[in-house]
């Protein structure tokens, strides 16, 4: 019986504390629950697509198109110069030289073969002050040396030789067929002027006569103011 009260006793605390415990703890906030109608976010998915984020078939097509050009014509053109290979304008301009170092004359032009499309010759105009008076002479290409990247050239021709050699003849350009304007051998009659007929000018209706000056009058004959003597005489009065 005693063992029983001490029991109760020391029971009787527990569950007052526990039931105070209860009574007194803090309401819960209903704002910091989870919505049971809020969906949950899952902050790992993809973005959903925007609806109005379309393709454009004909912008693909035309990148495909782009794309199949380029590829096309990196194979029918040159993308880079070579080591060993010049370019006209490197040439045009230098002065050629003579196995002694005299000057020959600066290079003018090139002649290239049009079956094979090789170099055949330079124009080096020789003489002259200024280019005027120069004389055109062609050198062979495979007669050149040329060194240091097109900056030096010399020839197996003294300058007293490029001074006697033959000016050379160019040939005038072919016309394209069917064009008559361009080639100067047709002798064409000039085009009639529209403007020169071969009739007389039409009269300009509005280009009439000066009107008679009504107050311009004839003068009158010598005749008509010459009067009869006669007729200017006056009877004299009768006697009263």
């Amino acid at each position: 019986m005693r063992k029983f009260l001490l029991t109760t006793t020391l029971a009787l605390p527990m569950t007052f504390g526990v039931a105070f415990a209860q009574d007194t703890a803090p309401a819960a906030d209903p704002a910091m629950e989870p919505s049971e109608t809020a969906p949950m976010t899952d902050m790992g998915a993809a973005p959903a697509a925007d609806p109005m984020a379309t393709t454009d078939p004909v912008a693909e097509e035309t990148d495909a198109d782009e794309a199949a050009a380029a590829a096309s014509a990196a194979e029918k053109v040159e993308v880079q110069q070579a080591a060993n290979e010049w370019r006209v304008d490197w040439i045009t301009g230098t002065n050629v030289t003579s196995p002694t170092g005299d000057d020959i004359g600066a290079i003018n032009d090139v002649i290239v073969d049009g079956d094979t499309g090789e170099m055949k010759a330079v124009i080096i105009g020789v003489g002259g002050f200024l280019g005027i008076g120069e004389k055109q002479i062609a050198l062979p290409w495979t007669d050149l040396t040329v060194n240091s990247d097109a900056q030096e050239i010399s020839a197996d021709l003294t300058q007293e030789e490029a001074e006697a050699a033959p000016e050379y003849v160019f040939r005038d350009q072919e016309a394209m067929a069917g064009d008559t304007m361009s080639d100067p051998a047709m002798g064409t009659a000039p085009a009639a002027d529209p403007m020169a007929t071969g009739t007389a000018p039409a009269v300009d209706p509005m280009a009439t006569e000066p009107a008679a000056d009504p107050m311009a009058t004839e003068p009158m004959e010598a005749e008509t103011m010459d009067t009869d003597a006669d007729t200017m005489e006056t009877t004299p009065a009768p006697a009263n």
